[in-house]
């Protein structure tokens, strides 16, 4: 938290209009807190081990909300811990595909969402989960390594660059149609691997040509036009 405050210098008031969204390495009760001090807003899991069990067994029968039938329900926790402000704590019980029962709590500090809100936002991290797993299959984040760490590092940094182009250049190129939907891994393997030349006057790019036999090459000339329309002719 004291690094992202060194690179993104926010206000009080940007802060209290930003939500750290966490699963569980969040940590504990004492990292909330500090968060919380620093007005920052908060949607997280809160401490496991024992915790969530405790609470969903002071949880009454017909106090738990059902979000899912027969599959997962959302409390309130009774008696919850005290943070240094008012947050939503609640007890999430669900189903595993093997029957068991399984709990855990999550802490939320806007207050004016409802109990089903707040469990469909935190839901929400699945999205940032499926992206980081593209870069491990697409950019292969996890098959190159350097021997020394600030090489490292900035390898890592140049997957960001390229995770973030391919996000944008997706909706630039592709907003409709079959490649719209396609993910990282499917960009990069299926469609950036068109066999195709660069034709140059100068240092002014003037034609690209694609391998017309491939499956993908008419829809990425659409796209590329509609890059270029976009960004402007190099």
């Amino acid at each position: 938290m004291k690094a992202l405050a060194q690179f993104l210098p926010l206000d009080e008031s940007q802060k209290q209009r930003t939500i750290l969204r966490s699963d569980s390495g969040f940590g504990g009760d004492d990292n909330v807190n500090y968060a919380l001090g620093q007005q920052w807003q908060v949607l997280t899991k809160g401490s496991g081990g024992r915790r969530p069990g405790a609470f969903a067994r002071r949880v009454a029968p017909d106090d738990w909300l059902t979000l899912c039938p027969d599959d997962r329900w959302v409390a309130r926790a009774v008696d919850p811990p005290t943070y240094v402000h008012p947050v939503q704590h609640l007890v999430l019980r669900w189903r595993t595909p093997k029957g068991q029962m399984k709990h855990s709590t999550v802490v939320c500090s806007v207050l004016d969402w409802s109990m089903p809100q707040i469990i469909a936002r935190y839901d929400d991290r699945g999205a940032c989960e499926t992206e980081i797993q593209a870069d491990k299959g697409g950019l292969k984040l996890c098959q190159r390594r350097k021997k020394r760490l600030p090489a490292q590092e900035a390898l890592v940094l140049l997957t960001d660059v390229a995770h973030n182009t391919l996000a944008w250049v997706c909706h630039w190129m592709f907003p409709e149609g079959p490649l719209a939907a396609f993910g990282t891994t499917r960009l990069i393997e299926d469609v950036l691997t068109i066999p195709g030349h660069l034709i140059f006057d100068g240092e002014r790019l003037v034609e690209v040509q694609l391998n017309e036999l491939h499956p993908y090459a008419a829809q990425t000339a659409t796209g590329l036009q509609r890059l270029l329309d976009h960004l402007g002719h190099p």
